[in-house]
């Protein structure tokens, strides 16, 4: 038999069930243009979208860490406190009392804080928490 010789044969159902599937197909496709030209045009709801990419990896990682080969708290504290500092940030940036240069503090604190490797976080998460802290009562002054 050669490959010229063979022909797909549908019935009348198997066409009707080709019809269904392209005109969903379709209107798949439709929408998903239209939640991705949503997504461009609205900001906060692109971060709440793609965040939750970021908080699955996170929870994978935590599990992978608290399952074989090292204690996921940790890791979990970081995370946790990655988005504290991410929300002092958003806080600082609205407030007129924050100096440029306690911005700058804050935001080279959180970035050596996702640098932070995961082996050191045991000794340095205390130092980062009071950072913390002490930035947040920066951010919280109200005596400006």
């Amino acid at each position: 038999m050669q490959e010229s010789d063979i022909k797909i044969v549908l019935d009348k159902q198997d066409k009707r069930q080709l019809k269904w599937n392209i005109i969903k197909l379709i209107i798949w496709l439709i929408l998903l243009a239209l939640s991705r030209h949503y997504i461009q045009w609205h900001p906060a709801e692109r971060v709440s979208v793609f965040s939750w990419f970021d908080v699955l990896r996170q929870k994978i990682e935590i599990l992978w860490h608290n399952t074989f080969n090292w204690n996921g708290n940790l890791l979990e504290q970081k995370y946790s406190l990655e988005k504290y500092y991410q929300e002092l940030l958003n806080l600082a940036e609205g407030n007129e009392c924050i100096t440029s240069q306690d911005y700058k503090d804050i935001e080279d604190t959180y970035n050596k804080l996702q640098e932070e490797d995961i082996n050191n976080l045991n000794e340095s998460l205390p130092q980062y928490i009071k950072d913390a802290y002490m930035f947040e009562a920066i951010v919280k002054n109200e005596d400006c």
